[in-house]
């Protein structure tokens, strides 16, 4: 009877055993979640990242890092493989960035996307889809520090070519010309103080001297205001010379040229006077002769005798 209970209860622990993991299964894997795998290749170091480190896309967490690996065809590449929900709105515009978790140093992938390529992301017949990994913050401040080192260090090569032995005996001549040049300054001023003393006395000679530029240009003001007045009388002089021009153009003139005629007829008549009186002297005492008669009046002769 007792073997009998033993295996009894063995059977009921192995059963309910059974159920137990079969009702655990259910529950972890009643809920699945399709995912997709994509490659990302960074051609910068991947330090602190590890597989089943977590891949976040805006601070959501979205899949994990499954493997590792060197890129076959450039080896200075690192492929990184991700598996991710196949809800994640992944574009052609989405980049890869490495994150630091708190004070561990551990890395995790941070997804994100520009924004200017909407097209979903395509991957290549029988290949993964490939996303790029730009540098994270550390990685930029790590690049710009070493700049600014190189910088720092080139400055400060410069730095010593400029204080060189030669440059610095060169600075000492040029300060001390700068002394000499002060000096020089300082012994002009000194001189110059007895000019600046007098020049009060100066000033006053120039106020005298202004004054009388003032009056001098009173006495010439009044000599303009005379000579516009002159001008003003030949103005009104000329206005009559115009008026007595007019005169006599208009009327002078006419009865010259009629008294000019008269005495041109005057002349005439003088001339046909004397010449009738060279031609018949004693016509003053006895007259003129008559006229030799015309054709058609008595005593008419024609000279071919008819």
């Amino acid at each position: 009877m007792e073997n009998r209970a033993h295996a009894l209860a063995a059977g009921l622990f192995t059963l309910l055993l059974g159920l137990g993991v079969i009702a655990v299964y259910a529950w972890f894997g009643g809920d699945t979640v399709q995912t997709k795998n994509v490659m990302l290749v960074s051609r910068y170091p991947v330090s602190g990242l590890n597989a089943q480190a977590p891949v976040r896309f805006r601070g959501v967490t979205v899949g994990k890092v499954v493997a590792i690996n060197f890129d076959p065809v450039n080896p200075l590449s690192v492929l990184v493989e991700i598996t991710v929900r196949s809800d994640t709105p992944l574009t052609q515009g989405s980049y890869a960035q490495l994150g630091s978790q708190g004070v561990t140093g551990l890395a995790y992938v941070i997804l994100d996307d520009a924004g200017n390529k909407p097209a979903a992301l395509a991957a290549a017949e029988g290949a993964l889809a490939r996303i790029e990994v730009r540098p994270s913050f550390m990685d930029s401040m790590t690049d710009a520090g070493q700049q600014t080192l190189a910088n720092f260090s080139q400055t400060a090569t410069r730095i010593n070519a400029l204080l060189s032995d030669a440059n610095q005996q060169q600075l000492v001549g040029t300060l001390r010309n700068i002394d000499q040049a002060a000096a020089r300054v300082a012994s002009v001023a000194s001189g110059l103080e007895p000019t600046l003393r007098s020049m009060p006395v100066l000033v006053g000679d120039a106020g005298i001297v202004l004054k009388r530029v003032d009056t001098l240009l009173i006495n010439l003001n009044q000599r303009v205001d005379a000579f516009e007045r002159a001008a003003k009388g030949a103005g009104e002089l000329t206005q009559s010379g115009v008026a007595l021009s007019d005169a006599v153009m208009t009327e002078t003139l006419p009865r010259l040229n009629q008294l000019a005629d008269d005495l041109q007829q005057a002349v005439r008549g003088m001339e046909r006077t004397l010449n009738d009186h060279n031609e018949q002297p004693h016509g003053l005492i006895f007259g003129r002769n008559p006229a030799p008669p015309g054709p058609g009046e008595a005593g008419f002769e024609s000279k071919g005798g008819r």
